[in-house]
């Protein structure tokens, strides 16, 4: 083993595995320069160095290293204090900070005057250190370790809260991901499979062969000529822009996901940006989107990461690129949910942290856009403003019903797609209609009486129940996310197949076919909603324009007082739009639908938990505990369905757990509401390495799905 400096304190270590050890020294050296490396992505490289070499300097004390020897005799120990101290003394407020987190997580920095050293934010922990009760680290300033800091940046005092917040932030995760990482190469002795990748260039090179052998570029006047040339000047902007903040701003059935992938690469190809990550709202589409791009840009090349590959448990298994690479995005194209990018940004735990760095220099894509969360939706903004304008990302807005974005300062985003007028007015594909208020068996009827339709509804129960009216049968479906998300993708394949065909096919669901869904009906009936959900359904009408506009419809109706509460504002504002003007899918009623609904909510409702006002006394914790997107606490049921499913339950029975089985079993998992989640575990479900499985399978049914009395309201997303 090679000795250091370090060693001038007799056995003073950072780590231990076996027979082998590893010197604070090199740990602090090797944690500096990865640090510094991440952080030269948005110039705070010194102060990340800075960072690495002061944040285990607290390791030195007789303490931990009595500690580290003899871990099954002592407690725990106190070796984050000191390297904060130290930056704090040395004027480094936002390194000391990210030093404190660098365990335990972002504490909240409290009250100079009030908190005491046995609180944990920051000032009690400095309250700690100015009492002495911290354990003695002055090993650190005799043997050799210190450095000279003297290079490090000095605080920019003009910067906004939440600018200084977002520096901490990326900071911590430049520290963190770090430390993670040189740990992780001791305790793996050096072998660790991360950055076997293609580069950027080779993705490039890679879609426009995958564009040239599907003809995607070749197309000719009507919808494909459209799509061929929102395409080309997708390709031209991303080589003439520069960094910044765009729209892409494209009908249903434009072809806007392949275009804004076209954009990306060329741009991050041009300015050199590490990597693209895609934003979608919801899980029930995020597999479908994943797919498209691997066959496009290569498996190995594609990370998904969202609510059921989250890992938190350390195993033993084989490490392998893509487990790695769900722990802090370092891949090439990452394809993530709203939840798993927002919350991530707005928490203070590490092991949610360690990925943010990698938002900066990076091509950010955010597919519909509109569903950003209203309650957070300043945060939200906020934080889009200060990716792109301190932290280098160019971020694309993309979606058909742009919600007109207004950052602070006035600044509006550039349009990428061009002739977005033209193209809306080219891609008409369908007829609307206002059907008024309806009954649901008279919904049910129209159903019946038409050879292929969807209908898209608010609730669960309101589309069970026309299922249930239209009396089943082969060309009868619903879908529901209380099927696993394996037999979703079954039912889907179902109906395009007789869609294809030309045959009857009758589906009810609620809104999850609405958003990345590839449907192609000929008549789609949409219980009154926002605007933009109207619109979404709409895209799933004469979606690829081979019928004629007259002979496309889509129709909307009410249910007398039944409209959920959740979505009551929006549904609001769009029958106040719809009701002056026949032109529903027009641009001007799109950006009057979102005046009117944000009129409604009102400023104080675009940030419902205060978020903004916590980021001014930097209390981290509590913002991670605030910033919830889905706020109600649900709860997965394993479902043993079809032979993947039976197969890999049987596993988890057979006592593996491990995160590739956990990743499989994601497809075959169902969300409740805890009060059917603890009813279910009353005998028609158990715990198998503290997971919940379904026992009682008749309660599964292969039409609908999980069954019980579901509570009303729209689809749960993660």
């Amino acid at each position: 083993m090679k000795h250091t400096k370090a060693d001038v304190v007799p056995g003073a270590i950072a780590h231990r595995v076996d027979d082998r050890e590893q010197t604070i020294e090199e740990h602090l050296e090797q944690t500096a320069r990865q640090a510094e490396r991440f952080a030269a992505s948005f110039g705070k490289e010194k102060r990340a160095w800075m960072a690495g070499r002061l944040h285990d300097i607290g390791k030195y004390s007789p303490d931990f290293q009595e500690h580290i020897r003899h871990p099954e005799k002592t407690g725990t120990c106190d070796h984050s204090t000191a390297g904060a101290k130290e930056a704090f003394g040395r004027g480094q407020l936002e390194v000391a900070v990210s030093i404190m987190g660098h365990h335990g997580g972002l504490p909240n920095f409290g009250s100079p005057i009030v908190d005491t050293s046995g609180d944990g934010t920051f000032c009690g922990r400095k309250r700690k250190w100015e009492e002495g009760k911290i354990p003695d680290y002055s090993a650190w300033k005799s043997c050799g370790a210190q450095q000279d800091f003297g290079n490090v940046e000095p605080v920019d005092g003009t910067r906004t809260a939440f600018g200084r917040y977002m520096e901490i932030k990326m900071l911590h995760s430049a520290l963190v991901d770090a430390d993670y990482l040189d740990t992780e190469r001791f305790m793996q002795d050096g072998a660790v499979l991360r950055g076997q990748y293609d580069t950027i260039g080779q993705l490039r090179e890679r879609l426009e062969n995958w564009l040239a052998g599907e003809k995607w570029l070749e197309a000719q006047g009507g919808v494909n000529g459209m799509r061929a040339e929102i395409l080309q000047a997708a390709a031209a902007q991303g080589k003439k822009q520069g960094r910044g903040i765009y729209t892409l701003t494209v009908p249903t059935g434009g072809g806007k996901t392949v275009s804004s992938l076209r954009f990306a690469l060329h741009h991050a190809a041009e300015h050199g940006l590490d990597r693209i990550i895609y934003v979608v709202p919801y899980t029930n589409i995020i597999e479908q989107t994943a797919q498209k791009f691997r066959t496009i840009l290569g498996e190995e090349n594609v990370l998904e990461h969202h609510s059921n590959v989250v890992y938190e448990k350390a195993d033993q298994e084989e490490l392998n690129p893509f487990l790695l690479a769900s722990e802090n995005w370092d891949m090439p194209v990452v394809i993530t949910t709203a939840v798993q990018f927002f919350e991530s940004l707005f928490h203070n735990k590490p092991s949610r942290c360690r990925k943010i760095h990698n938002m900066a220099n990076s091509v950010i894509i955010y597919d519909e856009v509109q569903m950003l969360p209203v309650d957070y939706w300043i945060p939200c903004v906020r934080a889009l403003e200060e990716l792109s304008g301190s932290y280098r990302a160019t971020q694309v807005l993309c979606t058909a019903t742009q919600p007109a974005i207004t950052f602070p300062g006035g600044k509006q985003p550039e349009e990428i797609a061009g002739d977005v007028a033209g193209y809306f007015s080219g891609f008409k594909r369908v007829t609307f209609r206002d059907a008024g208020e309806l009954e649901l068996d008279r919904v049910a009827g129209r159903m019946a009486a038409q050879e292929q339709v969807l209908c898209v509804v608010n609730t669960k129960k309101a589309a069970r129940d026309l299922y249930d009216m239209l009396a089943g049968g082969e060309d009868t479906f619903y879908l529901t996310t209380m099927m696993v998300p394996a037999h979703r993708q079954e039912v889907l394949k179902k109906i395009r197949d007789r869609l294809g065909a030309g045959k009857s096919c009758r589906l009810a669901a609620t809104s999850l076919v609405e958003a990345g869904v590839d449907l192609d009906f000929a008549y789609v009936m949409r219980e009154l909603a926002g605007l933009d959900s109207v619109l979404q359904a709409a895209g799933r009408c004469n979606r690829e324009g081979k019928r004629s506009r007259e002979e496309s419809i889509t129709e909307i109706f009410t249910f007398a007082g039944k409209i959920p509460h959740t979505i009551r504002q929006q549904a609001d504002a769009a029958r106040r739009v719809m009701a002056g003007s026949d032109q529903w899918d027009s641009l001007e009623a799109i950006e009057a639908y979102f005046t009117f609904w944000r009129q409604q909510r009102g400023g104080q409702n675009l940030d419902k938990k205060g978020i903004m006002e916590k980021v001014e006394q930097y209390a981290f914790r509590d913002i991670a505990e605030a910033f919830r997107l889905i706020e109600s606490d649900t709860y997965t049921i394993y479902v043993p369905w079809g032979e993947e499913g039976e197969s890999l339950v049987g596993r988890l029975r057979a006592g593996e757990y491990n995160r590739s089985l956990l990743r499989k079993l994601g497809r075959y998992g169902v969300n409740v509401f805890q009060s059917h989640y603890v009813s279910l575990l009353q005998g028609d479900a158990e715990t198998v390495n503290g997971l919940a499985v379904l026992t009682n399978m008749s309660l599964y049914r292969a039409q609908t799905g999980l069954e019980f009395e579901e509570k009303e309201g729209i689809a749960i997303f993660s």
